[in-house]
């Protein structure tokens, strides 16, 4: 139907100013709609080339299981669980990393392709190498849903092959880096363990080799004083000591009372000491005897007979031997006090000398302890470093349980992008959109008058109406009253 141009104030219906009713937009569709459908047609056949065009892109996937490590046997200590997400975030960074890329290159020696090669003559081994790692980090996708402990890691490539081997080397090689990563600390806790140790080792065997060479230069094997033999040597030469000064005061004490009892007129040979030595009291029995018998003979044969004779110049021999034998002994009892202090002096000098010379050997044997002391402690902290040097190098070897790969990327069996059915689909709702949002844009720039609406104001009549019209009472004004040409007519005019 062919319109003319109205006034564009007239444009708007009643009622609703400034906005275009269901009735003018589906005039404008109907006016329109060669427009909208060569819109959309383009945007689909646009869509539809670029879709044979594109190259086909394949994608694989591997899911990983992350466990949280509450305890950290290199650090010694407990993290919590408040971190848990903070830790997850950082496993996704470390996933999507340019270190795990350069990982799985290698591991899968991307450098030796042919199409390395090729991009290393054409831009260098820098920027291939960089263009190489971009690329792998670009291609891969990381996807967890929600709270979940799980992330999913797609690869695409441009073959289906690539894309499985890429995504099985990307998480074998973020295992690995988390591995590197989890034993670094404890390598280098170890070398650093190491270091200590071999101090240690070397400050004991410096402590035991002084220990040795001090032990041979005194002859000290035994730093105890219990078997020690100038311990026992002083503690006889005391004991002998206390016996000599016990001896040597009882002779001044039984020479004093031979001295008082001589003073008092007791014969030597009567003194106690003297009259009971064993000589003394033979010589006395004989002198007895021989005194009896010279009494019996003087008796019967007289004192002028040569046998009493003879049994007197006896008995004055044995009573002049008594004398010289008791004088002696006399003598000697006085001397014996003096043999004594003499012995006692020389026994202090000998106790002087074992004194010293046991404290010289103390001075060794705590020289000695000192040293054993020292290596003692040496060792038992290097036992103690030893322990924990062992259970570092587990730390450091043994794989970390908390990675679990629950499905490895498979071979896929279609193509991932691009899909042509939602394609094609997404391409008809755009163009469809794209052609209505023309043909409004259009209409707008150049307002046409596509149905009553458009010239319906009130107060204004409507004289008539061109083409088939179906009557809506609603969409058009009541006319006036008393005003007969505005009614409304129908069917054709």
């Amino acid at each position: 139907m062919q319109t003319y141009s109205a006034d564009p104030a007239l444009a708007h219906g009643p009622g609703t100013p400034g906005l275009l009713s269901v009735e003018q937009l589906a005039a404008i569709v109907a006016a329109r709609r060669r427009l909208i459908l060569r819109v959309a047609g383009a945007i689909v056949a646009a869509t539809a080339l670029l879709v044979l065009v594109l190259p086909s892109v394949w994608t694989a996937s591997a899911d990983v299981y992350i466990d949280y490590p509450e305890e950290n046997p290199v650090a010694g200590r407990e993290l919590s669980p408040l971190l848990d997400d903070s830790y997850l975030q950082t496993q996704l960074d470390l996933l999507g990393s340019e270190v795990v890329a350069e990982e799985a290159a290698r591991a899968l020696d991307l450098a030796q392709t042919d199409a390395y090669r090729e991009s290393a003559r054409k831009l260098g081994e820098s920027r291939a190498h960089r263009a190489l790692i971009d690329g792998i980090v670009r291609s891969t996708r990381l996807s967890r849903g929600g709270n979940s402990r799980v992330i999913t890691v797609s690869y695409s490539a441009r073959s289906p092959q690539e894309a499985r081997d890429l995504a099985n080397a990307i998480v074998n090689a973020y295992i690995s880096v988390s591995q590197q990563i989890a034993g670094r600390a404890a390598r280098s806790r170890s070398e650093q363990y190491n270091t200590q140790l071999e101090e240690l080792r070397r400050e004991a065997d410096a402590i035991q080799e002084r220990l040795t060479r001090y032990q041979q230069e005194t002859g000290i094997l035994d730093p105890s004083e219990q078997n020690d033999l100038a311990t026992r040597q002083l503690n006889e030469l005391t004991t002998q000591l206390a016996q000599l000064q016990s001896r040597r005061q009882q002779a001044q004490a039984a020479g004093e009372a031979a001295r008082r009892m001589l003073a008092d007129g007791v014969r030597v040979e009567d003194l106690p000491e003297i009259a009971g030595l064993p000589v003394i009291d033979a010589l006395k029995a004989g002198l007895s005897g021989v005194s009896q018998r010279l009494n019996d003979a003087a008796a019967v044969l007289g004192p002028r007979h040569p046998t009493v004779r003879g049994l007197a110049a006896e008995r004055d021999g044995l009573a002049a031997r008594i004398r010289s034998e008791a004088q002696a002994a006399h003598v000697r009892r006085q001397n014996e006090a003096g043999m004594l202090q003499a012995q006692e002096k020389a026994l202090l000098a000998d106790i002087d000398r074992q004194r010293a010379l046991l404290l010289e050997q103390k001075t060794h044997r705590d020289r000695i302890m000192s040293y054993q002391r020292q290596l003692a402690s040496v060792e038992q902290v290097y036992r103690t470093a030893l322990q924990k040097y062992d259970g570092l190098l587990m730390a450091s070897t043994i794989t970390p349980p908390s990675l679990t790969v629950l499905r490895a990327a498979d071979l896929p069996d279609r193509r991932s992008r691009p899909r042509v059915l939602l394609s094609l689909a997404a391409s008809v709702v755009v163009g469809l959109l794209a052609g209505l949002c023309a043909a409004l844009l259009l209409e707008l720039l150049q307002r046409r008058v596509r149905c009553a609406q458009d010239v319906a104001r009130p107060g204004l009549p409507l004289l008539g109406r061109i083409g088939y019209y179906l009557p809506s009472p609603a969409a058009l004004p009541l006319p006036a009253p008393g005003d007969e040409g505005a009614r409304p007519q129908g069917g054709r005019a």
